[in-house]
């Protein structure tokens, strides 16, 4: 059996959504079963994505202060080891909850855990991603999980070394290596352009989140980083390097894309031969 693990990563702005829909199209254009999960899925099965990890007499003091029955949150909720996880993007689908409640929620978002817990968290949802996967020879793709996310929260938001975010994505890639893992990597040649453009398509709320979460917090704070666009583009220009180092020495398959603004119809050529060489 032939499983695959296609991983899309990039900046935001670099195309990686377009890019996971190419590649779908091109894998299901060959009879291939492809399952793709991108940014904001609440499905996606190698992340956490609008969840609240807390102790469960945390959980039960917030169900009594909206007179919320735990019954009513059995589907959304798992209980793990020394908690609880709560799918609280998922209780906001179901509009059957205040949302106060899902507001409170959302401050034990497992991106607000300190780093240990995060880190021993997001270990455990991979675990069980690699678990999941089964033996068959369908395809699956998923945009930001592996760097995007990761390195994010270690570096913008707890400006952890270089080599503790390396040895930590190394042990993500180690969970799955059995599945012929790919990266697709997209890097804009103009960081400034590429995010500028993403900034016109997004709403100031957007912008200002982004702005602050890279230039505001622990990272931008302890390398002096304007609250500007100039500061985010110094992180992003960080980060680009260090998830570039990481995959150059993690050992794993991956297709490095540089793209201007206007070459998106040759990025899409590149990743069809890329993909079509691979599977």
């Amino acid at each position: 059996m032939n499983t695959r693990i296609i991983f899309v990563e990039g900046i935001p702005g670099a195309g990686k959504t377009t890019a996971v829909q190419q590649i779908g199209h091109i894998l299901r254009e060959k009879g291939i079963v492809t399952h793709m999960y991108v940014e904001g899925d609440l499905d996606q099965p190698a992340d956490y994505e609008r969840v609240a990890y807390l102790q469960e007499e945390n959980l039960s003091f917030i169900l009594d202060k909206h007179s919320i029955s735990s019954l009513e949150l059995n589907r959304f909720r798992e209980s793990i080891e020394k908690g609880v996880l709560v799918y609280y993007g998922k209780l906001e689908e179901s509009a059957l909850f205040p949302e106060e409640f899902i507001k409170e929620l959302s401050f034990y978002d497992v991106y607000n855990q300190p780093p240990t817990i995060y880190r021993t968290l997001l270990k455990r949802k991979w675990t069980s991603f690699k678990k999941s996967l089964g033996h068959n020879d369908h395809v699956y793709i998923l945009d930001c999980c592996l760097l995007q996310n990761p390195t994010t929260f270690l570096m913008a938001k707890n400006n952890l070394s270089t080599t503790n975010i390396q040895s930590f994505i190394t042990e993500l890639i180690n969970e799955i290596r059995g599945f012929n893992p790919l990266v697709i990597y997209i890097e804009p040649t103009d960081i400034t352009q590429s995010f500028s453009h993403v900034q016109k398509e997004r709403s100031n709320d957007w912008f200002e989140f982004v702005r602050d979460y890279y230039t505001t917090q622990e990272f931008g704070y302890n390398n002096g980083l304007p609250n500007d666009l100039t500061g985010i583009i110094q992180y992003l220009t960080h980060r680009v390097k260090l998830e570039k180092d990481i995959l150059s020495h993690s050992e794993i398959d991956w297709v490095h894309i540089e793209r201007s603004q206007s070459s998106f119809g040759k990025v899409n050529e590149m990743i069809k031969e890329e993909i079509s060489i691979r599977l």
